[in-house]
This record gives structure tokens, C-alpha cells and sequence, in this order.
């Protein structure tokens, strides 16, 4: 619809016109209403009309695929599209409303008329767009250094980060930062504490803050929706407010908000970007300090199962004992740094030899220390003296009243008479050793079985007892030899334990020592598993009549 001519007089280029030209001017401009966020003219298009803006608020633009970028926004008063109307070229940006608008619109025939006739309208035009491109690049000059003081902010945040290996100080040095660089009074990191559902702050800022429950202000709001939040209200006083998430990954695990007083210019969008890069240095400084004590906490670990793994192979027999008329051999190799197999000689009081293996259930520092107690136990009733089965009822009786709860061992235990030849035994629970007799050059297994130690008090355990003769071999082993896993999840197993005995009835191998058996079956055992890494400690002992 045509103009009112008082609309016209706001804007300098008309002021040299007649009272007729400006009522030819008012009849060939058309006022248009535009709403919000509408696109006026794009970039490269051919220009067809000249803007005034009577209200609302205009962007004008440079368009991209990934963010536009802003090159002026303007207001009642302020004109735009002359430059392609004046040198005929297309549209060097495109043009937006920002905010309902009113425009009065111009057709370039007339605009081309007002500025050939009266220079001077012209003149101004082309000093107005002068002013306007400077203003914007000192604009642009204001916000690369800006850009330069943030980039360099984050830079020696992320120092600090390298720097600062305890928690408290790097959030306080990011707190301080993101305070500085958005020119804000205050600021607070909150960490969100699940046992209380609260967001709970955590630097030193001095401010006292309350926790904050979720989805309550901006802080609640920004954690709960997981985007960056711009509010106005900041506890009891009306300030504007800033809050951005804190996410690692998927994880949101706080927020960190700053503050403006209410004489501050209020937030926006591009403090909204950069509060969340340091949001995003808050995470890194989480997840890095987090690492850090998992890390000396794991060095504290392998230092303890280190020294446990010490005093561990001081309790393991360095040699075995020299019986005469017996070979006796024996090796232990733990999966991991402490171990829940053990094997033990004990020399009694009338000359026979005790031979113990046992393997504790479970496996770690608890499991290695249940087996130091056992060893313990079993040297104690072993002293006493007596038979196997009472040695092995006393030893059950104080290891059932004193374990943890789930704990429990399998245990063979065995006396050999180097005189008689004789070696009996109460097996509790544990693998059944072979015996490989030399005359026939079969294996046979040592029957018997009994509860494993410390689970029933006052069991009633029972003896077996065979006769060795010359070449006899007894091997007693833990289940970490038949099951020691191959790369295709195949078990090593009895019958291979067994095929590895009878080849040592074999000619080539009837001289060789107990000691040189054990070492063919740790061999076979080491062959079936490859590459494949040891999943259970392996034990072996060896007694081999002469």
C-alpha cells in the first residue's frame, strides 16, 4: 500500500526532494509487513527494489551450509539493497527479518531516478554505507581479538589441565578463567551427586552456593535437557545467568554456570558457545584426574601384590627336600602376581615326609592369603604328628571355624615311609594325582575323596595308601594343568596328562628324573596353549621312587 509522506522525512536521502517529488516518492513506495525470521532478498539474485526499515529488525547475511555468517543487523531508521541497484551488479549478501517488520519499499526505476537527480542523496547513501563497513570491521577487529583471548584462555586452561593433577585446583582455574573471559561476576562448577540427586558445587568461589536441585534455574534446567542454558535468574537477585552442561560422552556429570549483574549486558549466543568449550574442559579435567586415581590407586595395588607375591614364594619350598631312595620335583606358576596354589614338604618328627598341594578357591590377594593360612594350619597339625586323616580333621577343624565365608580349599595331603615304601593319603577334595607304574608302564589313578577343607567341621575324612616300587611316579597337580585352554577353547584334560605319563614309561625316558618328567609336562602344557595367555596357576609335583 502506498506511504504517508511523514514516514519519508526520517530518512536523509529524501530532504532535497520537492513537496511533488515526495508526493511521486510516497505514491511509489509500498509498505510491506513481513514477519519473523523471512527471507527479503538472497545472495546472487538480481536487485529489484531499495529497503527502509519503519520498524522491526533486519540480518543482513552471508549465507553457508555449515553456520551464516553475520554481516550487519540493523533497525527502524536504517536502509539496505542500494549497492546492487547502484552498479547493476546481483546481491552481494542476503537479507532476513529478525523480529516483525515494516518495510517501505522502493522500485529500483525510482530509486535510480532519486539518485541520478539529486546527488547529494546519493552522496549520502554511499557515506552511510562507508560508516557501516567501517563500523563492521572494527566490529570484526573486536571480535578476532576476542576470539585470539579465548583461544588463548583455552590454551592455558588446557595447561593448567596438564598441569593441575589434583581435581580442586584445575576446576578452580577453569572457574576463574570462564569468569574472566565472559566478563562476568561470578561464576560455580556443580558436579551432580547421586546419592543426594543434587548438583553440588565444587570450586572455591567463595559465593556460598546452595546445591541446586535438578531441572530447578538454569543450572537444573542445563543438566536435566543437556544444552546450554540462558536465564535471568540467579538465586534470590535478578541477575542474567549462564549455565552449561558438563558431558563426558553420553554422561552428563554437572554444570558450569557464570553470572552478570543486572547492569551487565545479558548472554548471548556466543557466550553460549564458549561457556560450553569450557564446560567441555571441566569433563576432560574429570575424566583426567579420575584416571589419575585409578592409576596410583592400581600402583598401589601391583605395589602390595608385589610384596605380597614375595612373601607368597618365600612360603613355596625353594628345593624339595633330599629323601634317599626318592626323586622329588616340583614347579608353580602363578596366572598373576599372587596365587592360590601352593604346594609344601614337611619333614615329621619319626623320619616319613609329608606332601601337600592345595588349591584355594577364587583367585587374588584374599585367595593368596587363605592359602598362607592353610599352609600355616597344615605345618601346625602336621607337627602334632599322627595319620594323615587326623592331621587333615585337625587342620579342617581350625580352618571351618576361622575362614571367611565362602572360602575353602582342595587339598591332597600325603606321608610317604621312605622305609616301607609306603605312601598314604587323604585327598580333600582335589584333583586326583596319577601314578605311573614302571614294571607296566601304565597310569592309575589314586582313588579316594573327601570334602574340600574349611567348609564342614568335624568331617570324617578317610585314608588310602599304596606301595611304590623301583621307577614308580606319583604326580600331583592342580587343575590348571587339564585346564589350560588352547586358542580354539580345547581343554589340555585328564587324557593328555595321562598320554604325557605313560610316554614317561617309554625306553628313552626311564632314566630320566623326576625332575626332568615335570619339566616334558610343563612342556606339553605350554605347547597346547600357544599364545594363548595362562588363564589359571598350574602346580605340579612330582615323587619318583629310585
Amino acid at each position: 500500500m502506498p506511504v504517508q509522506k511523514q514516514l519519508l522525512r526520517r530518512f536523509p536521502f529524501f530532504e532535497p526532494l520537492t513537496e511533488d517529488e515526495f508526493t511521486r516518492m510516497a505514491r511509489s513506495i509500498t509498505r510491506e509487513v513481513v514477519p519473523a525470521h523471512t527471507l527479503i532478498f538472497q545472495e546472487g539474485e538480481t536487485g529489484d527494489a531499495f529497503y527502509m526499515i519503519h520498524k522491526g529488525e533486519v540480518e543482513i547475511y552471508s549465507p553457508s551450509e555449515q553456520l551464516d555468517s553475520r554481516l550487519n543487523r540493523l533497525s527502524a531508521g536504517d536502509w539496505f539493497g542500494e549497492l546492487s541497484l547502484i552498479d547493476d551488479q546481483p546481491r552481494s549478501a542476503s537479507a532476513r527479518t529478525l523480529s516483525p517488520t515494516v518495510l517501505l519499499c522502493l522500485p529500483k526505476a525510482e530509486f535510480r531516478w532519486l539518485v541520478t537527480t539529486y546527488p547529494i542523496a546519493l552522496y549520502t547513501l554511499v557515506a552511510t554505507t562507508q560508516r557501516r563497513l567501517r563500523e563492521r570491521d572494527r566490529a570484526f577487529e573486536q571480535e578476532l581479538a576476542t576470539r585470539l583471548q579465548q583461544l588463548q584462555q583455552l590454551h592455558e586452561t588446557a595447561l593448567d589441565i596438564t598441569r593441575h593433577l589434583d581435581r580442586g585446583r584445575a576446576l578452580e582455574s577453569i572457574r576463574e578463567r570462564a569468569v574472566e573471559l565472559l566478563n562476568s561476576a561470578g561464576g560455580e562448577i556443580y558436579l551432580f551427586d547421586s546419592k543426594l540427586h543434587l548438583l553440588v558445587p565444587q570450586a572455591e568461589s567463595g559465593l556460598n552456593s546452595p546445591p541446586v536441585r535438578v531441572g530447578e534455574g538454569s543450572t537444573g534446567r542445563a543438566f536435566q535437557s543437556g544444552q546450554a542454558e540462558i536465564g535471568k535468574q540467579h538465586r534470590r537477585s535478578t541477575t542474567f545467568e549462564l549455565a552449561a552442561p558438563i558431558k563426558l560422552d553420553s554422561r552428563s556429570l554437572g554444570v558450569l554456570t557464570v553470572f552478570r549483574t543486572s547492569k551487565d549486558a545479558p548472554f548471548q549466543e556466543t557466550d553460549r558457545t564458549l561457556l560450553e568449550l569450557f564446560a567441555s574442559q571441566v569433563a576432560i579435567v574429570i575424566e583426567n584426574t579420575e584416571l589419575h586415581k585409578m592409576r596410583l590407586a592400581k600402583e598401589r595395588l601391583d605395589t602390595e601384590l608385589d610384596d605380597a607375591r614375595r612373601v607368597q614364594r618365600r612360603l613355596i619350598p625353594e628345593t624339595p627336600p633330599h629323601v634317599p631312595g626318592f626323586q622329588i620335583a616340583a614347579f608353580w606358576h602363578p596366572a598373576n602376581q599372587v596365587s592360590g596354589d601352593y604346594y609344601d614338604f614337611i619333614e615329621m618328627p619319626d623320619g616319613r615326609w609329608g606332601f601337600v598341594i592345595g588349591d584355594v578357591t577364587g583367585k587374588g590377594l584374599d585367595s593368596a592369603l587363605f592359602m598362607a593360612n592353610t599352609r600355616s594350619v597344615i605345618r601346625a597339625s602336621a607337627g602334632i604328628g599322627g595319620t594323615p586323616v587326623e592331621i587333615i580333621a585337625r587342620a579342617n577343624d581350625t580352618l571351618a571355624n576361622d575362614s571367611p565365608t565362602g572360602m575353602f580349599v582342595t587339598l591332597f595331603f600325603g606321608i610317604l615311609d621312605p622305609r616301607a615304601h609306603r605312601f598314604s593319603y587323604v585327598n580333600a577334595g582335589h584333583n586326583k594325582p596319577l601314578l605311573r607304574r614302571a614294571a607296566t608302564g601304565k597310569v592309575e589313578i589314586l582313588q579316594g575323596g573327601n570334602r574340600a577343607l574349611a567348609i564342614t567341621p568335624q568331617f570324617p575324612y578317610t585314608s588310602s595308601e599304596v606301595e611304590l616300587g623301583h621307577g614308580d611316579l606319583i604326580v600331583l597337580y592342580t587343575d590348571g594343568v587339564t585346564e589350560a585352554t588352547a586358542e580354539d577353547n580345547t581343554l589340555f584334560g585328564e587324557q593328555r596328562l595321562t598320554a604325557a605319563l605313560m610316554d614317561c614309561g617309554d625306553a628313552s625316558y626311564r632314566s630320566n628324573s623326576a625332575k626332568q618328567m615335570i619339566r616334558a609336562i610343563d612342556q606339553r602344557v605350554r605347547d597346547f596353549i600357544g599364545a594363548q595367555p595362562q588363564s589359571d596357576d598350574i602346580t605340579v609335583v612330582a615323587l619318583r621312587r629310585v
